[in-house]
């Protein structure tokens, strides 16, 4: 498990249609710095869906664009271990201790629930909604 020494929410956005929320992560044991993406998932928890390693230069990339090849996937490389469980196990402590950090899992869960709510055509939350047209 990598100790945790940074993180916070430096974008919300919208990938492929998904809501997601883009978390600045510093580690022990990992140069630089990592790009989390993390979306809502139906049982009011988050999932990590990518682990990106940020090679963007501040001085170049001023505004932090992140479309181009200064954000590389690295998710399989940090979780491909070999035997399953101990895989998923170190994946999601690494989750937990990026949601657990400073007020990270406070600050997602506020975002998603009022876009959650701001949504009127959300095709998963229809029933819940009262005000739709």
């Amino acid at each position: 498990m990598r100790k945790i020494k940074q993180a916070n929410i430096v974008r919300f956005t919208e990938r492929n249609d998904v809501r997601c929320a883009d978390v600045e992560v510093k580690a022990d044991g990992i140069n630089g710095i990592l790009l989390a993406e993390f979306t809502a998932m139906k049982d009011n928890d988050f999932d990590m869906r990518h682990v990106y390693r940020k090679e963007a230069s501040n001085e170049i990339d001023w505004y932090d664009n992140n479309l181009h090849e200064a954000f590389k996937d690295v998710s399989e490389e940090l979780f491909n271990n070999k035997g399953l469980d101990k895989e998923w196990g170190e994946r999601e402590a690494f989750i937990e201790e990026i949601l657990s950090f400073g007020s990270i899992r406070e600050e997602l869960e506020e975002h998603f629930r009022r876009t959650r709510t701001a949504s009127l055509f959300h095709t998963d939350d229809v029933e819940d909604q009262t005000f739709l047209h």
